[in-house]
């Protein structure tokens, strides 16, 4: 059973989602279990990839186009 699901958006910032993450995993302790999706607006800096390789735990969605925040969050 999931405790926390965690959504981000991301949109061209590879080094903060990744610096989120990493904190979301030092923040839990392994405490709770979680999920987290990454859904990634058609970023062009390889963040998507990044996040697939360094946590293969997490939920990549990749769109094929910018649909802004709220949609994104609600895929």
């Amino acid at each position: 059973m999931i405790d926390v699901s965690i959504v981000i958006v991301n949109y061209n910032v590879k080094d903060l989602v990744d610096n989120c993450i990493a904190s979301i995993y030092k923040a839990n302790n392994k405490n709770h279990k979680i999920e987290i999706f990454l859904v990634d607006n058609n970023s062009i800096d390889g963040s998507a990839k990044l996040i697939r390789n360094k946590y293969p735990e997490v939920n990549v969605i990749v769109n094929k186009s910018n649909i802004g925040f709220s949609k994104a969050n609600n895929i």
